[in-house]
């Protein structure tokens, strides 16, 4: 069921400063830069491979995030996996009883939970733009 590792997302106090430091440390670029209200967090998307590093920085105390970076500190915060047939994967996790948010078509969310503490998400690969 699961591909490769396409994305992963790393909480971050500052996002400028993370950017700073990922694309001088390890020479990567930012892709895109914004802002979800929606899950209370700015973001850095820096490819990487064959998928990406995002950075998030929380701006919603109230949400996921914010709660995260809380309790846990800077660090690894969700593992993307690439899936060929996302709603089959939702069907086939929801059967072995897995709590799974599948609210939009293109991306499922397995709670932590379920996944030993690891925010797995299921989607895509992504096409991003060559300079």
């Amino acid at each position: 069921m699961l591909g490769d590792i396409v994305e992963l997302s790393v909480a971050v106090q500052n996002l400028d400063a993370a950017v700073e430091r990922y694309t001088r440390l390890f020479g990567l670029k930012v892709h895109r830069r914004g802002v979800s209200g929606e899950f209370g967090f700015r973001n850095a998307i820096l490819p990487i491979g064959i998928g990406h590093i995002e950075l998030l920085e929380p701006t919603d105390p109230t949400k996921h995030v914010a709660r995260f970076l809380e309790t846990r500190g800077e660090g690894v915060y969700l593992v993307g996996f690439e899936v060929q047939d996302i709603p089959a994967s939702v069907a086939h996790l929801r059967a072995q009883g897995v709590r799974v948010d599948h609210r939009r078509p293109e991306v499922a969310w397995v709670h932590p939970r379920d996944a030993h503490g690891v925010f797995v998400e299921l989607r895509k690969r992504e096409q991003y733009q060559t300079a």
